[in-house]
Order: C-alpha cells, then sequence, then structure tokens
C-alpha cells in the first residue's frame, strides 16, 4: 500500500501536462532576458538592420544622380582650321565648372531585380535571427534544466550521505558492543568517504551548469531555479513532423536563399538587354579647347548603350543556374535535418517517458526494499552488506528518475524548438513580430512596394 501510494505520487509529478505558474515564469523569465540582451542575438538583430537598410538604399537607384564637375589647367591646342591666327598654338589656361544630371529610363529591370534579391536577402537574415533566437532559447532552456536536475541529484546525494552517516553511527555502536565486527564499520565508512566523493563532483557538475546559464543568460547570480513541467505536445510524430517542415524557419531560411539566387539569375539578364539613360547638363568656362573668352554650355540627350557581345556569358549563365540548383538541394537537406531533429526529439521524449515511469516504480520498490532491509538489519536477520546495496540501488534509481524527468522535459521542448514555436510559447513577442515583417517579395510586386516594407523592421 505504502509502495502503491509513494508511486503513485511520482508518477503525478512527473507526468504533468501543464506548468505550474511560478515555474513558468521562472524559466520564461530566463528566456527573456537572454533573447533580449545575449550579444548574439543583438549581432543577428544588427544583421537585419542591416539588410533592410541596404534594401531602403535602393530606393535612391530610382532617382536621378547629380554630379558637379569642374576643371583647371594649362591648355594647349593646335588647330589652325579651327581657331583663329590670334588663338591658335598658343597656351591659356582654362577653366569649367558644371552640373550633369543621370536617369536611367530602361535598364532591363536590373533595379527591379536589385530590389527582390536584397528583399529575399532581408527574409533570409530575418529568418537567421528567428531561428537564432531559437536555438537560444533551447539553450536556455537546457542550461535551466541542468541546474535544477544537478540541484536535485545533489539534494538526493546529500540525502543519501545523512542516511549512510545515520547507518554508521548505528554500526560503531553495535561494534562496541560486540555485536558487528570491525570490518562492517570500515565498510560504512568507505561507503560514507565514496558518497562524498560523489556529492564533490555533482557540485562542480552544478557549479558549471550555472556558469553556462550565466553566459547565456548575463546574470551575475544564478537564482534557485525550479523544474518546469511539460507543454502541451502534438498528437503524433507525423503532426509534429509536418507541422516542423512547414513552420521550421531554417527551412524558410533555405527557401529565402533559392529566391535570392533565382533575382540573381534575373538580374544577370539585365545586363545583356538595351541600358537608356537621360542626361542632361550645363556648365560656365572660359578658354576652352583653346578658344578664347567665356562660354555657356549646356545640353540634353537620350543615351543608349547595349552590350552586344561578352565573352563567358553561356558560362556565366550556367554558373547561375548551378547556384540556384545549389540553393535547391541544400533546401532539401535542410527539410530533412529538421525532420530528423523533430523524430529525434519525439523518440528521445517518448523513451524518457518510458524510463521515468519504470524509474518511479523502481524508486517505491528500492525505497520499501532498504525499509524492509533496515528492519531485518536491526534484527540481525539481515547482513549489513544486503542493506547497503540496497541503499546504493535506491540512490541509482532515484537518479535515474531525475535524469528521465529531466529529459522528458527538455525533449519537449526540442518539439517545440523543431517547429519554430519555443520563443513565442515563452512570450517573446518581438520573434512573432519579425516574423509578422518577413517581405517575401515577387516578381507581381512592385518595387516601392517591396522597399517600403523594409520601414517598418529598421524603426522596430
Amino acid at each position: 500500500m505504502i509502495r502503491a501510494i509513494f508511486s503513485a505520487l511520482i508518477l503525478s509529478f512527473m507526468l504533468v501536462e501543464s506548468i505550474p505558474s511560478a515555474a513558468a515564469h521562472e524559466l520564461r523569465k530566463s528566456v527573456q532576458v537572454a533573447l533580449s540582451s545575449n550579444p548574439t542575438i543583438k549581432a543577428h538583430d544588427a544583421a537585419v538592420r542591416t539588410a533592410a537598410l541596404e534594401l531602403l538604399e535602393m530606393r535612391g537607384t530610382y532617382l536621378p544622380t547629380v554630379s558637379v564637375f569642374a576643371g583647371l589647367g594649362p591648355e594647349y591646342v593646335d588647330d589652325p582650321n579651327g581657331l583663329s591666327v590670334v588663338d591658335n598654338a598658343r597656351t591659356k589656361t582654362s577653366r569649367e565648372i558644371g552640373l550633369v544630371a543621370s536617369l536611367p529610363l530602361f535598364d532591363g529591370y536590373k533595379r527591379a531585380n536589385t530590389v527582390f534579391t536584397r528583399a529575399a536577402q532581408l527574409d533570409r537574415t530575418m529568418f537567421e535571427y528567428l531561428d537564432a533566437s531559437e536555438t537560444m532559447a533551447l539553450l536556455v532552456v537546457q542550461a535551466h534544466m541542468d541546474i535544477v536536475r544537478n540541484q536535485n541529484i545533489l539534494a538526493t546525494a546529500n540525502d543519501h550521505l545523512n542516511r549512510h552517516l545515520d547507518i554508521a553511527r548505528r554500526v560503531r555502536e553495535q561494534v562496541s558492543g560486540g555485536k558487528l565486527p570491525l570490518s562492517d564499520q570500515l565498510q560504512v565508512e568507505s561507503r560514507v568517504e565514496t558518497l562524498r566523493i560523489t556529492i564533490s563532483e555533482i557540485s562542480n557538475e552544478l557549479e558549471m551548469s550555472r556558469s553556462r546559464y550565466r553566459e547565456l543568460v548575463g546574470t551575475p547570480n544564478v537564482p534557485g531555479l525550479n523544474a518546469p513541467g511539460l507543454p502541451s505536445l502534438p498528437p503524433s510524430l507525423d503532426a509534429l513532423i509536418a507541422s516542423s517542415v512547414q513552420n521550421n524557419f531554417r527551412v524558410k531560411q533555405a527557401q529565402a536563399s533559392v529566391d535570392v539566387r533565382r533575382f540573381e539569375k534575373f538580374t544577370n539578364e539585365a545586363e545583356y538587354l538595351p541600358q537608356v539613360n537621360l542626361r542632361a547638363g550645363a556648365s560656365v568656362g572660359a578658354d576652352l579647347d583653346g578658344a578664347s573668352g567665356n562660354e555657356n554650355r549646356s545640353f540634353i540627350s537620350i543615351d543608349l548603350d547595349w552590350k552586344l557581345f561578352n565573352g563567358g556569358r553561356a558560362e556565366r549563365r550556367a554558373a547561375l543556374l548551378e547556384r540556384q540548383n545549389e540553393a535547391l538541394y541544400l533546401r532539401m537537406a535542410t527539410m530533412r535535418e529538421v525532420q530528423h531533429i523533430a523524430e529525434n526529439a519525439w523518440s528521445s521524449y517518448q523513451s524518457s517517458q518510458r524510463i521515468a515511469t519504470i524509474a518511479a516504480k523502481q524508486v517505491a520498490l528500492n525505497n520499501d526494499l532498504v525499509e524492509q532491509y533496515t528492519l531485518e538489519f536491526q534484527l540481525d536477520t539481515r547482513s549489513l552488506l544486503d542493506l547497503l546495496i540496497g541503499e546504493t540501488e535506491l540512490f541509482r534509481s532515484r537518479i535515474e528518475l531525475i535524469n528521465a524527468k529531466a529529459g522528458a522535459t527538455f525533449n519537449a521542448y526540442r518539439m517545440l524548438a523543431a517547429q519554430s514555436r519555443l520563443a513565442q510559447y515563452f512570450g517573446i513577442d518581438s520573434t512573432g513580430e519579425a516574423l509578422l515583417l518577413a517581405v517575401q517579395a515577387n516578381e507581381s510586386q512592385k518595387p516601392f512596394d517591396v522597399i517600403d516594407r523594409a520601414v517598418p523592421i529598421v524603426k522596430r
């Protein structure tokens, strides 16, 4: 009866499906602090803003280019047919200052495709930032869980040390009374020292996990952390895989890379189409082209530049096509990788849950066994060695249960990360906002509409 109650209590704690408010807030706070302050995330955020500004920069390519030119220096012209006898073959100081404006009228859609390319690059950088946020959130969960796990293991080890010290005290009393041999006292004292070594090793592991937490979250002092419960999970492995492949930011980043390569190919094709520019300008000067006196000039023209032949064109096109194929294959590889991550998380979660269920029963059995061995030892019907072995098995099964529960919890969060839902699960609003700002440009959109999508990214 006692074993059944003990086992039920352990299982009910292990299989809880929602996070208690205090524990949830604690883990959520750890993740929120890391995503708002970690330098790695800030670097990715700066990269997103850079890509957005580079897209906004493209607005300037649709405006005229205005240049000022000027010249001053000696000039010698020998042109007897065009210059007077007074001016011909005489060095004069020519000077001129002017203004030239140029406006592309047609560029083979090079600017438009460059806009689309930079928009796709912005999306790629955005999804890279979002994926880094998911990775960071999962690392914080792992660091958080490592601290909780090591705290529980250390508490369990200290409890077993106290149990062994109590056994050692009773053994010493019986050795003094001549009821037990000295070897029993030495045996239990050796077990005590072994436990102290184990506690020292566990304490070191705990400090290492705290150091990792400080690295990620940035807090100088690591607070006491509580174990979170399990988030809601997909109903099946197939549902998890489908959701992961559809929503994972790494897959979306790979798709954005495909779009970048496609628009780069279109941009390259523009170089083989006519380039038409409107040019206009005016200048004032003196003693120009060998003629004495002041001179005012102005012009307006439509210029055509058409590259009819350029060596290596076929190879260039083939190279760009292969780059696009490379991006497509990398996207396929990323989808397989994400599927593997989802399958691994699901399998590890199921395995940890099974082990935790078995370990919980084993803890209850070993607890009853130790109680029975203790009673029999006191009645001189059970040896000290049997009691110590029972204590060791109880300690091992308790550690197994702690590790299995921690593994199940962590892999539940890994499933959220595989679906790129982890940061939003912890209430990181900036992640959802960034996702909504993705440009996802296509040829049917107007370039200026695409450029305007970068404005809220810069201002956020």
